[in-house]
């Protein structure tokens, strides 16, 4: 018998750019999930309630509050109808903290470096792509990938049953918010690693913390703020700084690969085993790679760097990676301002919400110098 739908619900107070969203989301949704608009041109039913236990109070009496998945809003929602006027992203965020759904924002302009490293990840809020068609992609694979979560999550704290030796209680006992989500994500080697990024979300790891005093079957209200915050602390952090995980720039200049060099087919199928692959928020157009496993494919090698695995296996013509500001030195890390190489000797990593295990995360030291009275270095 055919489900229902999970949901994604927008704020958006301009209708043309709802129709143009709509028209790029739903393709990529398919049978499994409805964009849902919250209606801005409808009163509430308590108007002088402050805006987010209004927002709260529609969404539990929607209907569909048992199947939202991702609630995403513009940052700028000042020209919203008269009965809305005056609701804002923080009011929106506020409602889903309480009903313990995840939130993505975007701004209809891209900003300036220093405005985008000024939010400080942990914020619980997704940062969302300016750009449409890439908007559509992130918000489709940010609801794939909290649907997915969820089944690993309960997949795992489900209790194991018959005589096994291994049989235990229905708790899933977890040592730190590193050990589940590296258990959750079947990589449990790099539990010590995700903890280093720990410190970067201390309402996300609040809430993944008091998940440990839970047994038997989770309930609802636990196991939605827990999605939530899972999934936000791996998706806006984790998995946007070069650590654990590293995207396609920060991987080839680990390597020691030129960039465009890396995208060869031939080097690719080197390290097609560390591909970030089949996971809660996998983004084919924006791929990730585990850094645990790059290192394993080096050491099995006998091999110091990816350039010097290309040339012992016989492919030709692969370049260093060179350094964005000094081509003459190898790169090594990754400026968060440019999403360019850098190397060490041209860049700095001292800014203070940079996590300690996003340890190839730099600013050019240009940049840094320019941006440290507004990144609170």
């Amino acid at each position: 018998m055919p489900t229902n739908p999970s949901v994604i619900l927008l704020f958006e107070d301009d209708f043309t750019i709802v129709k143009d969203f709509e028209k790029k989301l739903k393709p990529k949704l398919g049978k499994a999930l409805e964009l849902v608009v919250f209606p801005l041109d409808q009163p509430s039913l308590h108007d002088h309630a402050p805006y987010d236990a209004r927002v709260e109070e529609w969404v539990r009496s929607s209907g569909f509050y048992d199947r939202l998945v991702l609630i995403v809003t513009d940052h700028d929602l000042s020209a919203n109808s008269d009965c809305w006027r005056g609701l804002s992203q923080s009011a929106v965020s506020g409602a889903a903290k309480q009903l313990g759904i995840p939130v993505a924002g975007y701004r209809r302009a891209k900003v300036k470096p220093e405005v985008e490293l000024k939010r400080i990840p942990g914020d619980g809020l997704i940062d969302l792509d300016p750009d449409l068609v890439r908007r559509a992609e992130q918000v489709a694979t940010l609801a794939k990938g909290f649907i997915e979560l969820e089944k690993r999550v309960t997949n795992n704290h489900a209790p194991e049953t018959g005589n096994s030796s291994r049989k235990r209680s229905a708790q899933m006992h977890i040592s730190s918010p590193g050990a589940l989500l590296a258990k959750v994500l079947d990589h449990p080697s790099t539990a010590g690693h995700f903890d280093t990024f720990a410190c970067g979300d201390q309402v996300a790891i609040g809430e993944i913390l008091s998940f440990s005093h839970e047994t038997g079957k989770l309930p609802t209200h636990v196991r939605r703020r827990l999605i939530a915050a899972l999934g936000v602390w791996l998706s806006d952090l984790v998995m946007r700084y070069p650590g654990v995980l590293v995207n396609k720039v920060a991987a080839a200049s680990y390597l020691d690969i030129h960039t465009e060099d890396f995208s060869q087919t031939s080097v690719q199928r080197l390290f097609a085993r560390a591909r970030y692959k089949d996971l809660p928020f996998e983004d084919k157009a924006e791929p990730l790679w585990w850094r645990h496993v790059l290192d394993e494919i080096l050491a099995e090698a006998e091999c110091s760097s990816g350039l010097q695995l290309t040339e012992k296996k016989g492919i030709e013509g692969i370049r260093y990676c060179p350094c964005s500001v000094d081509s003459t030195l190898h790169a090594g890390y990754y400026c968060m301002a440019s999403h360019d190489p850098i190397s060490g000797e041209k860049s700095s990593g001292r800014v203070r919400w940079f996590p300690p295990g996003a340890d190839l995360a730099r600013l050019k030291a240009s940049t840094y110098r320019r941006l440290a009275p507004w990144i609170g270095t």
